[in-house]
């Protein structure tokens, strides 16, 4: 099962591109170290949010890395709000139950 470190950023106007090419920097950095699936590019949102995406094999691969994330209140500067981070984990699925059509 893989994982997602998925970071919300929310850079001043000013400070976008630079930040977005800092992701870049990290994303390079990222997808040499061991565990590490995938480093997508930044994503902008319409209301200028950059999104930050990575795979890994796993949480223990992630956590491994180490990587220094900030306190869930700090504002980096250049940032006009607190960072979100989502730890995401593949949902386990049951089975999904076959349904036939009746019969016409």
């Amino acid at each position: 099962m893989s994982f997602i470190f998925m970071v919300f950023h929310y850079p001043t106007p000013e400070h976008r591109d630079e930040l977005a090419r800092q992701m870049d920097e990290m994303g390079a950095f990222l997808s040499a170290t061991p565990g590490c699936m995938e480093v997508g590019p930044p994503y902008l949102t319409e209301d200028g949010c950059l999104i930050g995406i990575s795979t890994w094999g796993s949480k223990d691969a992630f956590l491994s890395a180490g990587l220094t994330l900030g306190g869930s209140d700090e504002i980096v500067e250049g940032e006009t709000r607190p960072r979100e981070r989502f730890f995401l984990h593949e949902a386990k699925r049951s089975p999904v139950a076959r349904v036939s059509a009746p019969a016409d």
